[in-house]
């Protein structure tokens, strides 16, 4: 496949650490395939776009599709990653402008995420490279 240079390389690698990790740690965090969790969390926020999901809804979608499981706390962690690079940002609420939160679990609440515009357009680019069936 064609490499995106600009939006999610599927095979990328290197997760986040902290500089008081142990070297097993690190060592785990830099082999992480993130680029293709960025590519099925974009994947699954296009089925919803303009709409978002909580990171626990990503979590919850990432078990019916037989890929990779994926935490809510690593789908919040791949989101903020996401958000980063401008691919994702919180929906708002138009008045006060502050991040809509949906109920997620008893008491708990999660701010909900949204591709951006440049985030759609990456969906779509992933969609014709990796074939279209796949984005149905």
């Amino acid at each position: 496949m064609v490499r995106n240079l600009f939006g999610v390389d599927e095979e990328a690698t290197g997760g986040p650490y902290r500089p008081t990790d142990p070297e097993t740690s690190k060592k785990a965090a830099k082999g992480v395939k993130i680029g293709s969790y960025h590519a099925d969390i974009v994947h699954t926020l296009g089925l919803v776009y303009p709409q978002g999901l909580t990171a626990r809804a990503v979590s919850e979608h990432s078990l019916t599709t037989g890929k990779k499981e994926l935490s809510p706390e690593k789908a919040n962690t791949r989101l903020k990653e996401l958000r980063d690079r401008g691919l994702v940002d919180f929906v708002r609420d138009v008045t006060t402008l502050q991040p809509l939160e949906h109920r997620t679990t008893e008491g708990n609440t999660g701010r909900v995420h949204a591709l951006t515009t440049r985030g759609y357009n990456e969906y779509v680019w992933l969609a014709a490279a990796r074939g279209m069936e796949r984005y149905q």
